[in-house]
């Protein structure tokens, strides 16, 4: 996108929340307008990742369903809401208002809780778009229907008791989004895919057998990366990352590089990066290692280039706030006289 164009597209949104008047407002997704605090409790249960993935899988085909994107994303948004509490404590009234907007509203959330990671890693925001693409399309009421399913059921299976603890290491128990895509594709799409995602008991199992080798030797040091060819959403560092932790350390001190195929699992990890707090030093590419040899360099590189296109943004949205704030005061001022 030229620079010309971002700027109109800056401009405009800009001009948009500024500009926003309550009486003229006629958008269907809008929270302040067509939302509801009218939001009854919800039976909340902290599920298993296994039977959580198959509630939202369930949610989803029983509503008509047949994109992967959609109900991925709709749990990905969940996973990366904004707002955590200490020992999720907030979580179960989050999900009552969340479970209670009309369907053009919670797609408008959805959108707004993933786009809220763009300033902060625009990078992983990036890789993790194909998840929230939908968010942008005029869906039909089977896809509004299903998506509205499978956030109730999300809800109710604890998505956010898992996801929506101010510790990340609360957050690290599970690899949400693994069991969602693992149970969203169906057992002939994975064998076609050569998907399997290794079982997180497997990946606790590896990690641990990793970081006793070496005898007595810290086995890791402060500043180290680490890479993953096939990275699948995340598990093996998930799990070295937790380890990590018990041993007193930050996983953030550490770089993780993950690489992953398929464009789902890559977005998948990339949620998991945020939502797990690897840290800045946590990047994931897509792409097929064997063809792209350099694809972790090439990785680090766009992670920088888009950081800086970020400061880029920000710097526009500021100048068109203080230059349509200075011509809202003008205004006001001149009327005045």
């Amino acid at each position: 996108m030229s620079a010309e164009s971002t700027a109109a597209l800056v401009t405009a949104a800009v001009d948009q929340v500024l500009t926003h008047k309550t009486q003229n407002c006629t958008d269907p997704g809008c929270a302040r307008h067509a939302g509801t605090i009218d939001c009854p409790p919800i039976t909340v249960s902290r599920s298993p990742g296994s039977v959580l993935g198959e509630a939202v899988a369930d949610a989803w085909y029983a509503a008509g369903g047949s994109r992967l994107d959609i109900p991925a994303g709709v749990v990905a948004a969940l996973a990366l809401w904004p707002q955590k509490s200490p020992g999720a404590e907030a979580a179960d009234t989050i999900a009552a208002y969340i479970a209670a907007q009309p369907p053009r509203v919670l797609v408008r959330g959805l959108a707004e809780s993933a786009n809220y990671y763009w300033h902060l890693r625009p990078d992983l925001w990036t890789t993790a778009r194909p998840l929230f693409d939908w968010t942008r399309e005029d869906l039909h009421d089977t896809h509004l229907a299903g998506v509205q399913a499978v956030t109730r059921a999300a809800l109710r299976h604890g998505v956010l008791q898992h996801t929506g603890d101010t510790d990340p290491a609360e957050r690290s128990r599970i690899d949400v989004m693994s069991w969602v895509i693992t149970s969203l594709r169906h057992h002939h799409s994975r064998r076609s895919l050569g998907e399997y995602h290794t079982p997180p008991d497997i990946s606790a199992l590896i990690t641990a057998m990793l970081a006793n080798d070496g005898g007595t030797e810290k086995p890791h040091q402060r500043g180290e990366w680490a890479l993953e060819p096939t990275a699948g959403t995340g598990g093996l560092f998930r799990s070295a990352a937790q380890e990590l932790r018990r041993e007193g350390e930050d996983p953030a001190d550490r770089g993780w590089v993950m690489l992953e195929l398929d464009s789902l699992a890559a977005a998948g990890a990339a949620i998991n990066a945020l939502v797990w707090e690897l840290g800045p030093r946590a990047v994931v590419g897509r792409g097929d290692v064997l063809a792209q040899p350099d694809l972790a360099e090439e990785t680090l590189a766009q992670a920088r280039d888009l950081a800086r296109h970020r400061d880029d943004v920000m710097k526009m949205v500021r100048f068109a706030i203080a230059t349509r704030t200075s011509e809202q005061l003008l205004d006001a001022l001149t009327a005045s006289r």
